[in-house]
Formats: structure tokens, C-alpha cells, sequence
């Protein structure tokens, strides 16, 4: 074969002559088909979300669950209720997005660890939710209330 019969090397050479390539497109998010009341179908509503986007679970499912327990559990015990609970993956798949709304404009108040009393109940929720997730945000919302959304890289 000689030099000029090559076959092009770069995937922009190999698209026939006038066509563009097509853009990749990012997959479709999955999202949870049912509302959440309680912490433990926020657990169970992310080992389905994972399951169903064929994530394996493992560490990440773990650290989730623990995380969504405590924000769900201090939304109904401290936030006024859970008025809100969404999770989803992101637009590329790499984490997972978990949102929970309350109605309670105070932002979560965090104890270091190690300067808690281990005999004294309560008061480590939002340190574990800031140890376990990627990224940890509180957003007041305009009828009042909070949304916090916690991200897992996957």
C-alpha cells in the first residue's frame, strides 16, 4: 500500500466527505419514579436509582445512605418536615446529585467530631454529611426553607 492509500488515522478523517460528526450526547439521567418520606426509602429509593443505572453500589451506596439518613432525619426532626427529596445521576454519569428540601430557613450547624462527647446523643449529622459527600451546599429557598444538595462521585 502505498503512503497516499493510508487509511486516515484521526476519527475526523474517517466521517465521509460533507457529513459532520455527530455530537456525543451525554446519557439520559435517571431520576427516582417516587416520592420519599422517610429516611428509609431515601435508602432504598438510591440503591434503586443505582442499581437501575447498573452502578455497582458498594462504597458509594454506603456512604449515600448514611448521608440521606441524617439529612432526612434532621429535616423532619429540626427542619420542619421533608418537603422535598429528589436524587438523580449527573448529566455524565460521574456522581450522584441527592437534594433535600425543608421547611426551615436555618442552615445545619456543624460540630467537629473528635470535640463531641461519645456518651452524649445527636449533634453529629452534618459533620458526617460533609465527611461522606463531595460536595456539600445550602441554598435558602424563596418561599422559605432550604434545599441541601450533597454530590457522590461515582
Amino acid at each position: 500500500m502505498s503512503h497516499d492509500d493510508a487509511l486516515p488515522l484521526t476519527p475526523e478523517a474517517a466521517v465521509p466527505e460533507g457529513r459532520p460528526p455527530e455530537p456525543a450526547r451525554p446519557p439520559e439521567p435517571v431520576r427516582l419514579p417516587e416520592p420519599v418520606r422517610t429516611a428509609g426509602q431515601a435508602r432504598s429509593a438510591l440503591a434503586r436509582l443505582l442499581d437501575a443505572a447498573g452502578h455497582p453500589g458498594g462504597r458509594v451506596l454506603a456512604d449515600a445512605q448514611l448521608a440521606v439518613t441524617e439529612l432526612v432525619a434532621n429535616a423532619l426532626r429540626h427542619g420542619g418536615g421533608l418537603t422535598c427529596f429528589d436524587a438523580r445521576l449527573g448529566a455524565c454519569g460521574t456522581e450522584l446529585v441527592v437534594d433535600v428540601e425543608d421547611g426551615d430557613d436555618r442552615h445545619p450547624v456543624a460540630q467537629r467530631l473528635h470535640d463531641r462527647d461519645p456518651a452524649t446523643a445527636g449533634g453529629r449529622g452534618w459533620a458526617i454529611v460533609q465527611a461522606l459527600a463531595a460536595t456539600c451546599q445550602v441554598v435558602p429557598l424563596p418561599a422559605g426553607g432550604k434545599r441541601i444538595r450533597v454530590t457522590f462521585a461515582l
